[in-house]
């Protein structure tokens, strides 16, 4: 029927440009022989876009970029009015000299490894030992207020509706995350909003010169994540937040934000196997090193259901003389959880105990005397769950006549939760239907790609390493632990089990192939499916290929040419 449809349209071919822009360096223009229905409308406003943004023409460089819609669906606040264009570039070049000197520090993986290998390289006893070295000690930062997070599944999801939820009760939050999509301050906002580029430029040196000076080796600096939780500490204390809401980094026990002896409000999401390596082969090990977070008498409020995971959990409570609750489901609160976006269903319950707990036990205006545990909502509760933005969490945005969605899913679990939300959301469309995947690291993508497979027919796949374009030059997306050559021989390898599977199903083609470039993959899509076409697109597999994804839309722009007269 899609075909047939499709065929009532008098195809011609024209030449567009596609044009790609990175800060302010404009690259060669690339064009691309695409075959066109009828005209490109000459105004864009994205179907995605909220209240706040003005009509624009596809000429007009107001409209909103792919990330706008992304980080701020309800509209970017406004800049000052004495920035110019000049004030910006000259922000943006300070903002990616700080952020290029960080990516040359260690990752934090190899820094929790060293420190299960060598006890003598125990992360916590570097991170205090820097963190005083800025100019901090652990009694200031323990004089903030915060709520701890641990988990394998859910726990970024977790923080953001429990941050939002704050606000509404009138809490002025700092909130502390990790990966970021598309630029490295957005794992430190405030308010929820990511911290401006200036502000982070300003703390960053501020630390990064205050240890620079006292270290006793050339190598004797904090780790990339180490050092960002200590940027996050100053920058809270400074704007002098009611409650940080803390994400663990990696496991729990031996991550650096656990150095907090003084945390009265915990959560821990749901548990699987991660990071084998690094926290333990068995779902009691991972178990333990997650519940490492729990302090001398914390209220821990946890939705993990696995009986092994939950006795650890209980005993390493019982050590620290600490409770232990199991949350309700969100439907418990909401009739029509069903309705909810996918991440706010599976997590909403543990964000609105976490809430009430802290507003329970803390002082003065924003106390509220809650019952433990208790299944009820307020309407502050309604309004921070439908208010609450979780970039790349089961996340619609229309942009350039695409439904791109995106989902940073990359366990069998999650995957299964991305294809039942993307399932529902095209459930009564006729576009086509596009994947772009990757999977990072050296575990086998067979069980994930199987479930794709089951879940949707797509019409074409492309299987991508996490790099935009073949000249990366944005800083917050450098991978200095994976060259260009070792991503694209995993997508590679990824692609051969696609074939695989299709080989083993032979009713199903494969219309998979690999690309170099997420940005090769674009190009490719809409050559063969030209602009007048509108398709549902799902970005899943990794959430640093959603930031190599985000930083290519932004750019990525057909442009039908001028005829002879002028018009186009």
């Amino acid at each position: 029927m899609r075909k047939q449809l499709r065929s009532v349209y008098k195809i011609t071919t024209r030449c567009l440009d596609v044009r790609k822009a990175y800060s302010t360096r404009r690259m060669d223009e690339i064009k691309v022989a695409l075959a066109l229905g009828p005209p490109m409308p000459k105004t864009l406003k994205p179907k995605g876009a909220c209240n706040g943004w003005p009509n624009a023409t596809r000429n007009d460089e107001r409209r909103p970029s792919f990330a706008d819609l992304v980080f701020y669906p309800d509209g970017r606040p406004a800049m000052p009015n004495d920035q110019d264009a000049n004030s910006i570039a000259r922000e943006n070049a300070d903002y990616n000299a700080a952020i290029e000197t960080l990516t040359k520090l260690q990752g934090n993986g190899d820094s929790i490894r060293n420190s299960i290998s060598d006890k003598k390289l125990n992360s916590l006893v570097h991170t205090l030992k820097y963190l005083e070295r800025s100019g901090l000690t652990l009694e200031d930062v323990e004089q903030l207020s915060v709520i701890h997070v641990a988990g394998t599944k859910g726990k970024g999801s977790t923080c953001a509706l429990t941050e939002s939820i704050l606000r509404q009760y009138g809490a002025r939050t700092g909130f502390f995350s990790s990966p970021h999509l598309a630029t490295t301050n957005e794992r430190i906002r405030i308010n929820g909003d990511p911290l401006p580029k200036d502000k982070f430029t300003k703390y960053f040196w501020l630390v990064y010169n205050r240890m620079l000076v006292q270290r006793e080796h050339e190598k004797d600096m904090p780790a990339f994540f180490m050092f960002l939780t200590i940027v996050g500490f100053h920058v809270f204390i400074a704007e002098r937040v009611d409650v940080v809401v803390l994400e663990v980094g990696l496991g729990g026990e031996l991550d650096c934000t656990n150095i907090l002896r003084n945390v009265r409000t915990a959560g821990i999401t749901s548990l699987a196997l991660e990071h084998t390596a690094l926290l333990g082969n068995t779902l009691r090990q991972i178990a333990w090193q997650k519940a490492g977070i729990i302090k001398p008498g914390a209220h821990v409020y946890t939705h993990v259901t696995q009986p092994e995971c939950l006795q650890v959990i209980y005993e390493r409570a019982a050590e620290r003389r600490a409770q232990v609750f199991q949350v309700p489901s969100t439907d418990a609160y909401l009739q029509n959880a069903d309705g909810l976006n996918e991440y706010v269903r599976l997590n909403a319950s543990l964000a609105i105990q976490l809430t009430y707990d802290w507003l329970r036990q803390t002082t003065g205006r924003l106390h509220r005397d809650y019952p433990i545990n208790e299944r009820h909502i307020t309407s502050e509760v309604l309004r921070g769950l439908n208010a609450a933005n979780w970039p790349g969490r089961c996340q619609l945005v229309e942009y350039e006549n695409m439904r791109v969605h995106l989902d940073g899913a990359h366990t069998v679990e999650s995957i299964r939760v991305c294809c039942d939300w993307y399932q529902k959301s095209i459930r009564h469309s006729r576009n086509p239907n596009i994947l772009v995947f990757n999977r990072t690291g050296d575990s086998d993508p067979k069980a994930i790609l199987h479930v794709l497979r089951q879940a949707c027919t797509f019409d074409m796949v492309c299987f991508v390493p996490n790099l935009a374009t073949d000249k990366p030059n944005d800083p917050n997306q450098a991978n200095l632990h994976c060259s260009p050559e070792a991503q694209r021989q995993r997508a590679q390898s990824i692609a051969a089990t696609w074939q695989q599977l299709c080989d083993s199903q032979q009713q199903q083609p494969n219309h998979g192939q690999m690309y170099n470039t997420v940005w090769d993959a674009f190009v490719a899509i809409r050559t063969r499916y030209p602009y007048h076409i509108q398709l549902d697109v799902l970005i899943t597999g990794s959430i640093h290929l959603l930031g190599a994804v985000i930083t290519v839309l932004n750019d990525f722009h057909l442009e039908a040419p001028p005829t002879k007269n002028g018009h186009t």
